[in-house]
């Protein structure tokens, strides 16, 4: 036998549950009342506000302006326009001035580092290298003086020369030549034979000068000493000098 669904009875006095979907179909037809009415009106209204400002906000603000507005805007953005441009032309001037005074001060320092660099090497404080030539003098005879060491190294200060040493001495512009006996000494000390100048300048020139007809190598060579002078693409001199402290001489201030 089939089971039927028993619908429990409702209490005394209330009327029946209805299924849902019979409420929902009879909200749908039922009649409007005044109140849905009214929610229906302000929605409407609120959907046409709504649209109406997003299509103002679309719209082009200027279009809203008037004749004399606009060109009163166009003005000041001339002016604007004008401003920023005097601008821009005092930056770049300060800009411009500003790399002047760093080149300025670039190449200020850079002669100043030359200059030090030059006065160094002058003076015989630092180790240098360079083309020059070695000049290698053997006086088995002990028959060379310091008079042919300082003619010889006149020769070289004429033909440009910017460094030598002898024998392991950095000789500079204070150097001095001695001898006594045939010991030959430079800045009072004793050096012994074989002679090895090295000299740092143009190799040709240098040469050239210490070969000269009567010049100092040809007078050492009178006197039986043996002269060979070789030509270096890059010669080291290693020894340096000492600079002595002014004793006398004062910077003007």
């Amino acid at each position: 036998m089939g089971q039927h669904v028993k619908h429990e009875d409702a209490p005394q006095g209330q009327e029946p549950l209805q299924p849902i979907h019979t409420r929902l179909r009879a909200a749908i037809l039922a009649v409007p009342r005044g109140t849905h009415l009214l929610l229906f009106v302000i929605c409407l209204i609120l959907g046409i506000a709504l649209v109406t400002q997003v299509r103002a906000q679309r719209t082009d603000p200027l279009s809203s302006l008037s004749q004399e507005q606009l060109v009163e805007l166009l003005d000041n953005l001339s002016v604007q326009e004008q401003n920023l441009r005097v601008e821009r032309g005092r930056l770049e001037s300060q800009v411009s001035q500003l790399e002047d005074e760093s080149q300025k001060e670039e190449a200020a320092a850079a002669a100043a580092k030359k200059a030090e660099e030059q006065a160094k090497i002058n003076s015989g404080q630092v180790a240098v290298h360079g083309p020059g030539i070695e000049m290698v003098i053997a006086d088995s005879t002990h028959s060379l003086s310091s008079t042919h060491f300082v003619m010889a190294m006149g020769e070289l200060r004429n033909a440009g020369a910017e460094a030598v040493d002898i024998n392991g001495h950095r000789i500079t512009i204070a150097s001095s030549f001695t001898s006594d006996g045939g010991v030959i000494r430079v800045d009072g000390e004793e050096i012994a034979s074989p002679y090895v100048w090295k000299v740092i300048g143009d190799s040709q020139t240098i040469s050239t000068a210490l070969e000269i007809q009567a010049g100092s190598a040809a007078q050492m060579r009178a006197k039986g000493a043996s002269v060979t002078i070789t030509q270096i693409k890059d010669l080291t001199i290693s020894s340096t000098s000492t600079p002595k402290v002014p004793e006398f001489a004062k910077e003007v201030q």
